[in-house]
């Protein structure tokens, strides 16, 4: 009731109505005019309204290009962590259950006004017994339980707009919300973000230019980190001279190709948020919750992808995709082409350099709106893309990622086409291909024995039948009831009808009068649902 209250209140009653939400709901509100905002805009204020979940669900899904409209996307990347504090004295007990302390026995010193309250944690600063400055970063308390109550509802939401609304059911959107809310129900999970930072510390090959703050181990639990305070601001405050902003830039585009290009381990969300810059010019890069993972085969995508664009090369960017796409259904290709060139002619021949990582996120789109899916860790690939670029120009106006991009990408072909590799690659195909080989006997054998038996069975699935199986089972419930309702009054009235003026008290009697009455309640009740139901 929350929740449609809230978005009745930001002028979504004709979409309600659309998903057959209960007419009941919808009369107890009185919907306020949504003003100038459009229908993104108030999406976004929704979410911020409903709260912390459906704030970090509407942020994953701002990673999303490839299912959702554009416009959408850029509204829900506005949203930004920043939500309302929880008050210390709740904060206090749960934080002392992780601890398995009290904070003055762990610390020397404890800031209890938070430094900063995301959606899922909350950042307070510390001092411990050694004297070393820590940041104590905690999830807020029965979140999980919380957001599993939230992702069902929205699940039912979702369900309800794909039966409902023709023009989303492309989409596919129980499947997205299914995702999404995995993926964030992994994210209360503090331990990955501890071993994602690790690695990325052990693997960073420029240790002197960006780096991500120490762990205190000790202090690891699912719901608790702790890890070394770092002096810096964000790089919208940045107050260095032009040259060392730029050398900045330079450092954290660097850093990224690194992390998409040789490792394939990436941070899946540098926006300046989840950014500092050190006041000796070094990039601090905080929150590893969220990580992408690129294999060898999705490296080289990204290679021939990058080169396409560059080249404003539409067929082969159509090419290389289809290549890679995990849905195999038809598509016409000259038709994608043909959207795939009109959207490259919105950029210039500078912006192909400066903008590569929106280019990418309008392309996931394109592919989205032509039934093409890839592997989530593109959409992640491109909003990490995009978010160095825009922080890069907040730093140096004049940032291009092209000349930073090349060196990585020219070792990675070197590596891609290098004799040994092509070797290595021959020789596991044909090691596979010939033991596919030897099975196929086998198999033929398996498949005519149990057409010969007469074991072979054909599975039909149907889609689309949720609605009348619903409408059914509903009819027949109705129908049930009914006949209850018959039988208990002419049961009654045969009761009543043997029963003389002598035995008014008798237990037969009583019996037989509270039928009618259960009967005539039942009957009114079952009119007033037909009733209802035919209204709607």
């Amino acid at each position: 009731m929350e929740i449609v209250t809230v978005l009745v209140r930001n002028g979504f009653q004709e979409f309600l109505e659309q998903i057959e939400t209960p007419r009941s709901w919808l009369r107890r509100h009185i919907p306020l005019r949504p003003g100038r905002l459009n229908v993104w805009q108030r999406l976004r204020v929704t979410a911020e309204e409903l709260g912390p979940t459906f704030v970090k669900f509407a942020q994953l899904l701002s990673t999303r290009a490839d299912v959702l409209p554009e416009p959408l996307i850029e509204e829900l990347k506005r949203l930004r962590n920043q939500v309302r504090p929880v008050p210390w004295e709740q904060m206090r007990p749960w934080l002392e259950r992780e601890l398995k302390g009290t904070v003055e026995e762990v610390f020397a010193e404890f800031d209890q006004a938070p430094v900063a309250a995301g959606s899922i944690a909350q950042v307070y600063r510390a001092r411990l017994p050694s004297g070393a400055v820590v940041a104590v970063k905690a999830q807020r308390p029965n979140l999980r339980k919380e957001m599993k109550s939230d992702l069902e509802i929205i699940h039912w939401f979702a369900k309800k707009m794909q039966q409902h609304l023709p023009e989303l059911r492309a989409y596919d959107l129980p499947a997205v919300v299914d995702e999404t809310g995995e993926n964030m129900l992994r994210e209360l999970d503090f331990t990955i973000e501890a071993r994602n930072s690790a690695f990325f510390n052990n693997t960073n090959p420029y240790p002197q230019e960006v780096f991500a703050p120490t762990l205190h181990d000790a202090f690891t639990t699912h719901r608790l980190l702790v890890y070394d305070w770092v002096e810096g601001v964000a790089p919208e405050l940045v107050t260095l001279p032009p040259e060392a902003r730029a050398r900045v830039a330079q450092a954290g585009g660097r850093s990224v190709f690194d992390q998409i290009i040789m490792s394939g381990f990436f941070h899946a969300d540098p926006h300046t948020g989840n950014l500092l810059v050190t006041f000796d010019g070094r990039l601090c890069l905080l929150d590893w919750g969220q990580a992408g993972l690129l294999t060898r085969q999705m490296r080289y995508f990204l290679a021939d992808l990058f080169d396409a664009i560059t080249d404003d090369d539409p067929e082969k960017i159509v090419r290389v995709t289809l290549a890679n796409a995990l849905t195999k259904r038809r598509v016409d290709a000259g038709r994608l082409e043909k959207d795939v060139s009109l959207m490259l002619r919105k950029y210039s021949d500078d912006d192909k350099g400066r903008d590569f990582g929106r280019i990418m996120l309008d392309l996931l789109y394109v592919f989205g709106t032509h039934g093409i899916r890839l592997a989530r860790d593109y959409a992640m690939l491109a909003k990490a893309m995009l978010a160095i670029e825009e922080v890069g120009k907040i730093l140096d106006p004049s940032f291009d990622i092209r000349p930073i991009a090349e060196p990585f990408l020219h070792k990675l072909n070197v590596e891609r086409w290098h004799p040994r590799t092509m070797t290595r690659m021959m020789y596991w195909d044909w090691r596979a291909a010939l033991r596919h080989a030897r099975e196929i006997p086998g198999t033929m054998m398996r498949l005519l024995r149990n057409l010969e038996e007469g074991e072979a069975s054909i599975n039909f699935v149907h889609h689309g039948l949720d609605g009348l199986r619903a409408s059914f089972e509903h009819g027949v419930n109705r129908l049930v009831l009914a006949i209850i309702i018959a039988a208990t009054l002419l049961s009654s009235s045969l009761i009543v009808s043997r029963v003389s003026a002598a035995d008014l008290e008798t237990f037969p009697y009583i019996l037989g009068k509270y039928g009618f009455v259960a009967a005539m309640i039942f009957g009114f009740w079952l009119l007033y649902e037909t009733v209802r139901h035919r209204r709607k």
